[in-house]
């Protein structure tokens, strides 16, 4: 009988986790529009608003650009519009990722005083981050004007590429918000494995310039979600084996951290104190 329970409070659990994602889902008005004014209140007394980010990467871009392709010896022709795409989608990733472990500490007065679903919380994060990325896709088009660069009609499958993208950032960001509102030692620990994700990532450097398959391109999740959105970007059909890593990931990762939530959900409320 107290197995029997135990199931039951497990899948109770489970089932409240699933109905926190539905309800927050059909709240969509309400963190749409919070993600939109955290945008507009951080650039509030900015003359180019959100547009400062956009520029500072324009330069970046250009710089490193440069120097990056002669380091690599590689033409600006075709180095510049791959560095851009990446470090576009890069920047999404990477700045989702560190800011998630704030999330449920930042909106610790809103859980304490109002009862909203958690996931509230993590879409109106990633709202504002996909603005930011809006905004940031100026520059990939400044590239391809500049260079007379024209990806084609094949540049549509960044549409699903960035989805199934969004589904894997979605689960890492709610995971890692849920380890980082129990354990706040996290937080630096996620900033370092962010920074060396970056270097061993084909972001500044080509694939082609290593040995053929290496494991350092094999067993990088990160390669292949960039490829689901870089690929078409650069005139290419993503490759299949990109798309099969990226769906199973966004499967698992979403059921492990629905079962994670289950089991933690209560305490919470208790751990943005």
């Amino acid at each position: 009988m107290q197995l029997d329970n135990n199931k039951g409070q497990t899948v109770s659990s489970f089932s409240l986790a699933i109905q926190d994602f539905c309800t927050a889902a059909f709240q969509y008005r309400v963190w749409l529009h919070l993600g939109w004014s955290e945008v507009k209140q951080r650039y509030r007394r900015s003359a180019l608003g959100p547009w400062w980010i956009s520029l500072s990467m324009l330069i970046f871009i250009l710089v490193m650009g440069v120097v990056f392709s002669r380091l690599f010896n590689q033409s600006l022709d075709d180095y510049i519009p791959f560095f851009t795409a990446g470090f576009l989608f890069w920047t999404f990733i990477s700045s989702s990722v560190i800011e998630a472990a704030e999330i449920f500490k930042s909106n610790g007065a809103f859980i304490k005083q109002v009862k909203l679903p958690f996931h509230l919380y993590v879409f109106k994060h990633l709202v504002r981050q996909a603005i930011c990325l809006g905004h940031n896709a100026v520059v990939y088009l400044l590239v391809c004007a500049f260079f007379k660069f024209n990806p084609g009609v094949v540049s549509i499958l960044v549409i699903p590429g960035f989805i199934l993208l969004l589904l894997n950032v979605y689960w890492i960001c709610f995971l890692l918000a849920l380890i980082c509102a129990r354990f706040r030692d996290m937080i630096p620990i996620i900033s370092s494995c962010v920074q060396i994700a970056f270097f061993i990532t084909p972001i500044s450097w080509m694939p082609r310039l290593l040995d053929k398959n290496p494991a350092i391109m094999k067993y990088n999740p990160l390669v292949y979600l960039l490829d689901l959105v870089r690929s078409p970007l650069l005139g290419s059909f993503p490759a299949w084996r990109s798309c099969i890593v990226a769906s199973v990931m966004a499967v698992s990762g979403i059921i492990i951290c629905f079962i994670v939530f289950s089991v933690v959900r209560k305490h919470v409320v208790h751990w943005v104190d």
